[in-house]
């Protein structure tokens, strides 16, 4: 299993596909590199694809402190591109994994060639911080199981609990395997994020992209991206909620395809 050093931390990530540009991937809260199942056969045909766990999520190492910074997240992953000798990728980050990428297009402008931005927050605003209190008091009520139960309409649109019932057990056992003490830090950083001040400075073509039904990381979210990131253009998904990986993985591969270089 790949893995890099890095300041005394292991930094788990894999490298797959059969493209010549290069494509890393940024996970959402509680994913990892296998949360990208469904989409990874079909962007695999295009792209190098460049797939890592954060400090916190999957195999990386953890480290116990009161949070994981979004800022050490986004040079974590620069540092990966370093160890792969890789000088700029196109970006594509999924809810926390956009607003690391946010962080990424930042600090490290030179390392991004295009910047796809999915279901993802500008700022961390009160409704965020009441949503994240009541998974965390979730997680001492009721365990992994009652914490599951009530993110279930924050994550999915209303078409997708209907039609994917057959898929929530299996989705109910993952994430009890999530570590919630990492995702604590994990939470801790995400509330310390306000990018409304800095996004002029993102110069990188940018696509945003929301379901319709997202209620975690809903529309106004994305419209500030867009009006904040000079050129960015945004797409709303009819009829997707937030995990755009699950229950919409053919759309979301779909603008990948049409925002890469050409």
């Amino acid at each position: 299993m790949p893995f890099m050093q890095i300041d005394q931390r292991q930094l788990y990530y894999e490298v797959s596909g059969h493209g010549s540009q290069p494509l890393m991937l940024f996970n959402g809260l509680t994913m990892s590199t296998a949360a990208w199942t469904l989409m990874a056969p079909m962007l695999e045909q295009r792209f190098q694809l460049i797939r890592l766990d954060f400090q916190g999520q999957g195999q990386s190492e953890r480290t116990e402190q009161p949070a994981y910074a979004l800022t050490r997240q986004a040079d974590d992953a620069a540092a990966l591109l370093d160890h792969l000798g890789l000088e700029q990728v196109y970006l594509a980050g999924l809810s926390y994994g956009g607003m690391v990428a946010q962080h990424f297009a930042r600090r490290h402008p030179q390392r991004v060639g295009r910047l796809l931005l999915a279901a993802t927050l500008a700022w961390s605003d009160a409704i965020n911080t009441q949503i994240a209190l009541s998974w965390s008091q979730a997680e001492a009520a009721g365990g992994a199981d009652l914490r599951f139960d009530i993110s279930l309409p924050w994550l999915f649109s209303s078409r997708f609990l209907q039609a994917g019932q057959a898929m929530l057990p299996d989705l109910k056992r993952i994430a009890a395997t999530v570590e919630w003490a990492a995702i604590e830090r994990i939470i801790a950083g995400v509330m310390a994020h306000d990018a409304r001040s800095w996004l002029g400075d993102l110069a990188v073509p940018t696509h945003i992209i929301v379901g319709d039904e997202d209620r975690l990381t809903p529309l106004y979210q994305a419209r500030l991206l867009q009006q904040g990131i000079p050129g960015a253009s945004l797409s709303v998904l009819p009829g997707a909620g937030h995990a755009l990986h699950l229950e919409a993985p053919q759309l979301f591969c779909q603008h990948i395809f049409q925002f890469a270089t050409p």
